[in-house]
């Protein structure tokens, strides 16, 4: 999709959901408002006081088809009203609003405080985080059971045994481990001085200092959440960004680098000099040990843009064009031709999956990670919103001549099924 900035699709958007921006923020317990009227056919938002999971999707699904220009535009005309948000008590601390939502059922209300909760801001701060994450938009969001997240782990699927005729049904059960995951508090406050907001439009600049701040910050949140993910290690203080156990934050969660660290991943040398290790082969020997443990097959894969562009070199050679695949919706990206078909290939830049020194096949090398999953069995657990939400706080509630948002989310880690994914090392060393 063109990242060209359409002002007419924006103000389409903005008129065909303005109504259901503001009425996010009205008062929580109208338990009738114009869009409970619609038949259940509609593909209209439900317009209650606060956003349902039903109202969010169909508000994400629809602002992911403008490019990232046109969602920057759509939030500042948004943001640009003004007496407009609930304030934290009634979006996190009413029983209207509690019994309306249950996503945000077990979030703890905060003592006071004057900060409007900006709900009408969330669907399109969603959809610019994920064109700075598309993986994000992949794994599956579910509430969270506590402000620790507990979940019972899948290690064995179990059997099943054919019988006779009238024979007695023989019992057996899957083989589950007790699992936890902290749901993490993960946060930036950005905003400006009035000086610099008078001074823009004074110098006869077009630019919104406000805006670049907040966008900037949803970068900033989108690589600390995609790089917890894969390298964040919350329970064992050894852990360091140099080490397989991955960088330790106690305040964080534990991510793939550690959870996939087992007797199933692979081993492979792809930047050897000399009869280099095949992409392929690394592939099909990772879907193999996938398919033998638990009987089904990845459906995505992430690696490091150097390993990336190691691969399209490998695939060069030997055919003249490269396979591709819809990732998310309305997303296209590589693929490598395994033995399961095509498995979608994500770069993913910068250090979210860095590098470490390995232990054991190679040993004091310095290796990377590549990430073949089924997706399907992991989810993020979250409380209050499924993405990212906004406080906005009261000009001058400190004593400063500054406009001021926080933008915040309380997110998790589940890995459900262990076996129905694992990791491949990619030895680094050419000799």
């Amino acid at each position: 999709m063109s990242e060209d900035l359409d002002l007419k699709r924006v103000l389409r958007t903005l008129d065909e959901f303005g109504s259901t921006f503001d009425k996010a923020n009205d008062a929580p317990g109208i338990t009738k408002t114009a869009g409970d009227d619609l038949q259940e056919t509609s593909t209209q938002p439900s317009l209650r006081g606060v956003l349902s999971s039903t109202d969010r999707m169909y508000l994400q699904r629809s602002l992911m088809k403008l490019s990232g220009q046109e969602l920057t535009e759509l939030l500042y005309l948004q943001m640009a009203k003004k007496d407009t948000g609930i304030s934290i008590e009634k979006a996190w601390g009413s029983q209207a609003a509690l019994a309306d939502d249950p996503y945000i059922s077990k979030a703890l209300d905060t003592s006071g405080g004057a900060a409007l909760q900006r709900q009408d801001l969330e669907p399109i701060l969603y959809a610019i985080f994920v064109k700075k994450f598309p993986a994000y938009d992949r794994f599956r969001k579910e509430p969270s059971n506590g402000v620790v997240h507990t979940w019972n782990q899948i290690t064995d699927y179990g059997d099943a045994e054919f019988m006779t005729e009238l024979g007695t049904v023989t019992d057996d059960t899957a083989t589950y481990q007790r699992q936890t995951t902290n749901i993490a508090q993960l946060a930036t406050r950005r905003g400006v001085t009035f000086k610099e907001q008078l001074a823009v439009p004074a110098g006869g600049m077009n630019w919104n200092p406000q805006m670049i701040e907040i966008e900037q910050g949803l970068t900033a949140m989108a690589h600390k959440l995609q790089k917890t993910i894969f390298q964040g290690q919350a329970a064992n203080s050894g852990g360091t960004a140099s080490n397989e156990l991955g960088l330790y934050d106690p305040n964080g969660f534990t991510g793939l680098r550690s959870i996939l660290n087992t007797a199933d991943a692979v081993n492979f040398s792809p930047y050897l000099t000399t009869s280099p290790d095949a992409f392929v082969g690394a592939f099909n020997d990772a879907v193999t040990n996938i398919g033998n443990n638990v009987g089904t097959t990845p459906n995505v894969a992430y690696l490091r843009l150097a390993e990336a562009a190691q691969l399209a070199n490998q695939q060069t050679d030997i055919q003249r064009t490269v396979d591709r695949t819809e990732f998310v919706p309305g997303v296209v990206v590589p693929a490598i031709a395994s033995s399961a078909g095509l498995i979608p290939v994500i770069g993913v830049p910068g250090d979210s999956i860095g590098t470490y020194t390995a232990t054991g096949t190679f040993s004091g090398n310095t290796v990377a990670d590549i990430y073949v999953l089924d997706d399907s069995t992991m989810t993020l657990p979250f409380l209050g919103a499924p993405g990212p939400s906004v406080l906005e706080i009261p000009p001058g509630v400190a004593g400063q001549l500054t406009r001021l948002f926080i933008v915040w989310c309380l997110m998790g880690l589940a890995v459900k099924v262990v076996p129905a994914s694992t990791k491949i090392r990619a030895n680094l060393a050419t000799s």
